[in-house]
C-alpha cells in the first residue's frame, strides 16, 4: 500500500512539473514574442521612413513627380489663302517642354499674299502682307515614339496691309509701292503637327491648322479675310 502511494505521489510531481513546464514555455515564447515586437517598434521609431516618391493622397499635376524640362527652336514655313490669293507664310517659334508631353511658348509668322488686280487699270495691282504671334500651347501625344502627333494652339494678335503696287510687272518688279490700308485683329490658330524623331536634337513636322480671326472693321478689307486652312512643314532643333 505504502508502494502504490508512493508511485502515485511520484506520477502527480511529474504531471505537476510537465504543467509547469509547459506554463513557462507559453509564458516565455509570449514575453519573447512581446520582446521582439517591442525591440521592431524601436527600430521603426529609431529610423526615419524614406519619404515616398508619389504617395496616392498627393496632388496630381501636369508635371507630374518629375520635373523633366527641355526646349526647342523651331521654323516653320506654310500655305495658306487670304481673302481668295494664295499666300505664303514663314515664322520661329521658342517652346520649353514639360516631361517630353507638353511645350509653352511663344510664336511668329509673317506672310504675303499673291499680286491681284482690282480693275481694269492693267498698271495697278494689289497684295496682302502681315503678321501675328502669341502664346504657344502644345500637347504632344507619345513623344518618345518615332512618329508621332502633337496639337499646338496659338492665341495671340497682329495685323495686316493692303498695298498698292504701281506699274508691276511679273515677278517683282514695279515703280512704285505704298500701303493703302491696315487693319489689326486677334487670332486664335488650333492645329494638329505629325512629328518624325530625325535626332535626338532634330524633329521634322508636317502641319496643319485653321485660322480664326475678329471680324474687320475697315471697308478696305473682307470680313474674316484669313480665315481658313494652313498647311506647311516645321523643323525643330533642341532638347526633347
Amino acid at each position: 500500500m505504502k508502494n502504490l502511494t508512493f508511485l502515485c505521489l511520484i506520477i502527480a510531481l511529474c504531471l505537476s512539473n510537465v504543467a509547469y513546464s509547459q506554463d513557462t514555455l507559453r509564458l516565455f515564447g509570449h514575453k519573447e514574442n512581446q520582446k521582439t515586437k517591442a525591440v521592431t517598434d524601436t527600430i521603426s521609431v529609431s529610423k526615419p521612413r524614406q519619404p515616398e516618391v508619389y504617395r496616392q493622397s498627393d496632388i496630381k499635376t501636369l508635371t507630374g513627380p518629375g520635373h523633366n524640362v527641355g526646349f526647342y527652336f523651331g521654323f516653320h514655313s506654310e500655305y495658306s489663302q487670304i481673302a481668295g490669293y494664295d499666300a505664303f507664310g514663314a515664322g520661329g517659334t521658342f517652346a520649353l517642354i514639360i516631361n517630353h508631353g507638353l511645350a509653352l511658348g511663344f510664336s511668329g509668322k509673317g506672310f504675303f499674299s499673291e499680286t491681284y488686280e482690282k480693275s481694269s487699270n492693267k498698271n495697278t495691282t494689289y497684295n496682302y502682307s502681315g503678321g501675328y504671334g502669341g502664346i504657344l500651347i502644345e500637347p504632344i501625344i507619345f513623344p518618345k515614339f518615332p512618329v508621332h502627333v502633337s496639337f499646338p494652339i496659338l492665341l495671340g494678335g497682329g495685323g495686316i496691309a493692303r498695298s498698292v503696287l504701281t506699274d508691276y510687272y511679273y515677278p517683282y518688279e514695279y515703280t512704285d509701292m505704298h500701303v493703302e490700308n491696315t487693319e489689326a485683329f486677334l487670332i486664335a490658330e488650333p492645329g494638329m503637327e505629325i512629328e518624325f524623331n530625325v535626332a535626338r536634337w532634330l524633329r521634322l513636322g508636317l502641319t496643319g491648322s485653321y485660322r480664326f480671326t475678329t471680324l474687320f472693321a475697315t471697308s478696305s478689307f473682307e470680313t474674316n479675310p484669313m480665315n481658313g486652312f494652313t498647311a506647311g512643314f516645321s523643323l525643330k532643333f533642341g532638347k526633347f
